[in-house]
């Protein structure tokens, strides 16, 4: 006869066979240790030895305690199943996601790039030249950014006629216009609507496009306009992009050209770049981290006559 019982711990109810009252074993539901109810000896009628085995014809109507294990087993099983699965997830699918974000926001960055790169050839096609990296008073200190010359040619006259430049960039005056950045110069992981920094800017060096604050022209690029570098995104908190005395000084000794993909590195700083480059020509590129410190230097120059046209086919263009 099969034994009914409830499980002490979460009330299932359950049957096994009477040949296993008085054994200890696991539910299989909770696997809380439980002991089958009934007397051990009881099981024999008077006379007769206890049976300890099961014959063909035995009723099975009941829940045996082996099943019992055999069930809880099973479920073992299971949940090792959803665990490794869990774990493949977390593994495969999240770093995919997270390099698919990473890799949306590098494409918003070269568009930006792109459209900079555009307005300081429309500045150079009207004015005769690139603007400096920036203008200085009669004692020779910085008080305006090219990002500033070139607002006309982001569709910001707005903001080029509210600008003073009779006075420095920090002026109150101006400062109501460092309030008003446009988007183009906006970071892709700044969400912030009042927000005056940028990471964009411009490559600095005696060699380069930018002679800190002496103009330059197209002619005066004698390599390729393709391979000339002239601005790029920067790591770090970013700086008031009317201020001009942040750029990417090639001549200071941060001015390395280290390349940091991850875009929310914590150890990145202004000195190192996200990879998301401009050249002269218009185009944009985006360099990993295994991108040569001799390439990028060689591209940061505008007549170093460096052969790198094949190192550049590396790069990846969007």
């Amino acid at each position: 006869m099969p034994i009914s019982f409830d499980c002490p711990h979460c009330g299932t109810h359950m049957k096994v066979l009477d040949r296993y009252a008085g054994q200890t074993g696991p539910c299989a539901v909770c696997a809380k240790t439980i002991t089958i109810p009934g007397d051990p000896n009881a099981a024999a009628e008077p006379g007769q030895s206890k049976v300890t085995t099961t014959s063909s014809s035995e009723d099975n109507s009941g829940v045996a305690l082996g099943t019992l294990i055999g069930i809880l087993g099973g479920s073992v099983a299971f949940f090792s199943v959803i665990f490794l699965t869990l774990v493949l997830i977390f593994r495969v699918a999240v770093p995919a996601a997270t390099q698919m974000r990473t890799n949306a926001l590098n494409r918003a960055s070269l568009d930006k790039i792109e459209r900079i790169t555009q307005a300081l050839n429309a500045y150079h096609d009207i004015h005769g030249s690139y603007p400096p990296a920036y203008f200085t008073d009669d004692k020779g200190a910085p008080t305006h950014s090219w990002r500033v010359m070139i607002l006309p040619q982001l569709n910001r006259n707005d903001l080029y006629k509210q600008y003073n430049f009779d006075e420095p960039w920090n002026s109150p005056t101006n400062i109501n216009v460092t309030t008003r950045m446009p988007d183009v110069f906006r970071n892709e992981l700044d969400n912030s609507s009042n927000s005056t920094s940028t990471n964009f800017a411009a490559v600095v060096g005696k060699r380069t496009m930018f002679p800190h604050e002496k103009s330059t022209t197209r002619s005066q690029a004698i390599d390729d306009p393709n391979t000339v570098l002239m601005v790029v995104e920067v790591h770090g908190l970013g700086f008031d992009w009317t201020d001009p005395t942040q750029n990417y000084n090639l001549d200071s000794p941060q001015g390395t050209m280290i390349i940091d993909n991850n875009r929310q590195s914590t150890t990145a700083s202004k000195s190192t770049l996200t990879g998301n480059l401009g050249v002269m020509s218009g185009d944009t590129y985006h360099a990993n981290e295994n991108t040569s410190v001799t390439l990028l230097q060689g591209m940061a120059t505008r007549s170093g006559s460096e052969d790198i046209g094949y190192e550049m086919d590396l790069l990846d263009q969007p």
